[in-house]
């Protein structure tokens, strides 16, 4: 992502602020995952109607300049005015000057991609941004992208990736490592039953589970600790698994500092084969 390094493995916080309940626990496990490295902390505006972004500028408020901070325009806020009222109502919940990464949430069906990057520009002019992404978006929408931005580089696709969705290798990863485009994955564990509906972690007594599993056993690892490494096997890719307590935290943190070899993604590859989307 141009010359700035960030952590392989972020802080993903959709769902929180959902529940004012949990905010302190929320909190504490940015605050771990910070301690340990993991600077790179991902949320939207659409997360718990900004709450999720309440939460975030709360454990970063003393430590600001410590984190790469991540955010998101909603598609349907993705007009020039829209997006650049978005992106001051972000800095006002984040307790920030600047955004370290906007994204597009979604291709939006209202705004053209040209519209929307004209205010992404405007943003990083101001200083308000400091590098301008995307999320969910096709080869073509990210080429799209880069032209309307001009001068200023697409650095960024968020996009799901997991074992048992792997269709960005068909064509998103590819086009990204050809432009220099860092691709964040998200769900790393599969994706929400209420939001998707499919394709979660693999459950307990099917077969793919148990390989995970027992490979996860020769390294002392769990099958979602495997499942995390196998995606941070490819260059150019990091992930923001959500982590809502400190022992999600520490999992996490355990999927990393060691390698799958050969034979393991060779059996991996086998039983999770790429698909074509859907």
């Amino acid at each position: 992502m141009t010359n700035v390094q960030i952590p392989v493995i972020g802080q993903g916080t959709w769902k929180f602020g959902e529940d004012r309940s949990h905010a302190d626990r929320e909190i504490e496990a940015l605050r771990l995952g910070l301690e340990n490295g993991m600077s790179l902390i991902d949320t939207a505006e659409e997360y718990a109607k900004g709450g999720s972004e309440r939460i975030v500028g709360e454990a970063i408020k003393d430590v600001r300049k410590d984190v790469f901070l991540v955010t998101k325009v909603s598609s349907k806020h993705c007009s020039y005015e829209g997006v650049l009222q978005a992106a001051e109502s972000s800095l006002e919940r984040l307790q920030t000057s600047y955004i370290d990464l906007y994204l597009q949430h979604w291709p939006s069906p209202q705004f053209e991609v040209a519209e929307t990057m004209s205010a992404m520009a405007e943003l990083v002019e101001r200083g308000w941004v400091k590098h301008v992404g995307v999320s969910n978006f096709s080869p073509e929408l990210m080429k799209e992208a880069q032209n309307a931005l001009g001068k200023h580089p697409l650095v960024c696709n968020q996009v799901g990736y997991h074992l048992n969705d792997r269709a960005i290798e068909n064509d998103v990863l590819p086009y990204c490592r050809s432009n220099g485009i860092t691709v964040m994955g998200y769900s790393p564990f599969g994706y929400a039953p209420e939001v998707f509906g499919k394709r979660g972690f693999p459950p307990v007594g099917t077969e793919e589970r148990a390989l995970l599993e027992e490979i996860g056993a020769k390294h002392g690892k769990t099958a979602h600790q495997v499942a995390l490494n196998w995606i941070l096997r490819q260059e150019g890719v990091v992930t923001i698994p959500k982590a809502a307590n400190i022992q999600h935290i520490r999992d996490n943190l355990n999927a990393i500092g060691w390698a799958l070899d050969e034979k393991d993604q060779e059996r991996i590859y086998s039983s999770f084969p790429i698909t074509t989307g859907d």
